[in-house]
């Protein structure tokens, strides 16, 4: 129900800003009909009118509709800030002790084996 609804609203918000668009196609299509019947000056056939009262009358019409209902502008730009406080934290500083490992003796760093590190050699 929702999707319907929101396709429907979205469609009425973008041909708004088309309406006189429409006015003047529907002018365009049914020119022999307005020229003949909703003429003003259809009595007057070397006025050249030929409907053209009709279409002012018309898109006269849709401009007073629309400063009936003009679209609201905003002249200021409201920005809200939010501040939320920070709560105090009590940061303690965890003092771990150093252990001892009696079954590990350091006894410095034991030189490299230098019969493992050396070019390959190659037998003729």
């Amino acid at each position: 129900m929702k999707i319907p609804a929101v396709i429907l609203l979205t469609i009425a918000i973008l041909l708004q800003p088309l309406s006189k668009m429409f006015i003047v196609m529907d002018y365009q299509v049914n020119k022999n009909y307005i020229a003949q019947v909703l003429c003003e000056n259809r009595s007057k056939p070397k006025s050249g009118c030929n409907g053209k009262c009709h279409l002012a009358k018309e898109l006269k019409k849709a401009d007073q509709t629309e400063e009936k209902h003009p679209i609201p502008l905003k002249d200021k730009l409201e920005v809200l800030h939010f501040c939320q406080p920070t709560s105090a934290f009590a940061f303690t500083i965890l003092i771990f002790p150093e252990k001892e490992y009696p079954h590990y003796f350091s006894s410095g760093v034991s030189p490299p084996v230098f019969g493992i590190f050396h070019p390959p050699r190659f037998l003729v």
